[in-house]
């Protein structure tokens, strides 16, 4: 067991240290990434006015941008498909560009034509584009979501060993202590005291006749 013990501490351990690696990798990747891409080779749908019936894919995920002649806090939309609304608000200058702004997300479960419509506060929305964001990004979010579990095992990996070793080192029998006596030899303490009490029977038996 105590090998065991230690090579699950090991590979616990080692696959925690590669995990935190990754990890920094890919948070330092990622932002760097969205520098790089030219979100004008992402849009999938470009609509003149403020609504129109688009086909979405349930695997990809939609970002939905107005020009910026507009604020973020005075746009919002409505995205309807079977009477209920997928649109999420979500304004993140982080991810405008050009001149664009973001103004939320659509969480689309399932495939086939949604009612999309943008509405502003004040005046109208002449135009708005419809992004996909995962396909770029997807193998980034595919590599993050593969180290948490990956991270997870290791952390669980490594608690198994620091269980297991603890449990080997409770039950590991005692160092035998030895004593050296007058003669010169060693003997067990233990032992000897044992054997002084048990005694021998003979030598009872003589005492008690004398």
């Amino acid at each position: 067991m105590e090998s065991v013990a230690k090579w699950a501490s090991v590979i616990g351990g080692i696959g925690i240290f590669v995990c935190f690696f990754a990890s920094s990798y890919f948070l330092s990747s990622w932002g760097s990434s969205h520098d790089d891409v030219d979100w004008n080779d992402w849009v999938v749908y470009e609509v003149e006015g403020n609504e129109a019936t688009l086909f979405l894919d349930e695997d990809v995920g939609y970002t939905i941008y107005v020009e910026d002649t507009h604020s973020c806090s005075e746009v919002t939309a409505k995205v309807y498909f079977e009477g209920e609304d997928y649109y999420y608000e979500n304004c993140d200058p982080y991810y405008d560009f050009d001149d664009w702004i973001q103004i939320g997300d659509i969480v689309n479960w399932y495939s086939g034509d949604h009612q999309v419509q943008v509405i502003a506060d004040s005046g109208s929305v002449e135009r708005f584009i419809i992004v996909d964001w995962t396909s770029v990004e997807g193998n980034s979010f595919e590599f993050a979501l593969l180290s948490g579990v990956a991270c997870c095992a290791s952390l669980l990996v490594l608690v198994i060993g620091l269980i297991l070793t603890g449990l080997s080192e409770k039950k590991g029998p005692a160092t035998p202590q030895f004593v050296r006596d007058s003669s010169g030899h060693y003997s067990n303490p233990g032992q000897a005291s044992d054997s002084q009490a048990e005694g021998d029977p003979s030598e009872s038996d003589s005492e008690w006749w004398n």
